[in-house]
């Protein structure tokens, strides 16, 4: 089967594959429609860190597929009152690798703001999930913190110039003026991945259709779906 795609805003995806339910980052919406899934199919639920447009304590409501639902936590989560303690729930720390039984590896990359960022290699497909790993070049920050920002951007991206990726979630955030293409060029130029899917612009939408019209998108071969005016997708 084709892997499907829901956009659920700013930065949660929910997909589903042959073998397994992911879902990313869960800030807003309706979850319902999870609970109707099989639940032949274990779900992995990922959070990249605890900021609170990232972490929404409504996921654990998914909780009642019982051993059908394992919780991939980034490291700075745990603690949080929220989480109960009876849940099947993985702290996952930067830059390691992890087998993931019923999913696949799991490597976990270092953030350049809080938690981790997910590089998925299950059964068929390769998923890059970036979390707030971005290049954030804020206009008028300090110039060592911004030269440390690109530093470990660059680094941990080089990380996975040699694998494949079908699918990336990668940042295109408005806010960053003229320097929000940044990231999303380099991953692009470095990474060639088949999809990417924008996330993470906030109210910034037509960040999407500015990015396109760069020459970069002409010269890869990566598809960018759009976003803001798509929320499934079959690939």
């Amino acid at each position: 089967m084709p892997i499907k795609i829901d956009y659920l805003g700013h930065s949660g995806f929910f997909v589903e594959t042959d073998s397994s339910l992911l879902l990313f980052d869960y800030f807003q919406g309706d979850l319902s429609f999870v609970k109707e899934k099989s639940k032949e199919k274990p779900l992995f639920v990922f959070v990249s860190h605890a900021h609170g447009d990232h972490f929404n304590p409504e996921i654990f409501s998914l909780a009642d597929r019982k051993e059908h639902t394992k919780y991939l936590l980034s490291f700075d989560v745990k603690g949080k009152p929220a989480i109960p303690d009876s849940l099947d729930v993985q702290y996952l720390d930067a830059d390691k690798t992890y087998e993931i039984e019923e999913l696949g590896t799991v490597r976990t990359l270092i953030s350049t703001d809080e938690g981790i960022a997910f590089l998925i290699e299950a059964t068929g497909e390769t998923l890059f999930f970036a979390g707030d790993l971005h290049w954030w070049d804020w206009p008028g920050e300090d110039p060592e913190w911004l030269a440390e920002q690109e530093t470990v951007f660059k680094r941990e991206i080089q990380k996975m110039k040699d694998t494949p990726i079908d699918i990336a979630f990668v940042v295109l955030d408005g806010r960053l003026k003229e320097h929000y293409a940044k990231g999303m060029e380099h991953i692009l130029n470095t990474l060639h991945p088949k999809y990417v899917l924008p996330m993470h612009f906030w109210e910034h939408k037509s960040v999407i259709d500015r990015f396109r019209e760069l020459p970069v998108t002409k010269e890869v071969e990566t598809i960018i779906l759009d976003t803001t005016t798509e929320t499934h997708w079959e690939l």
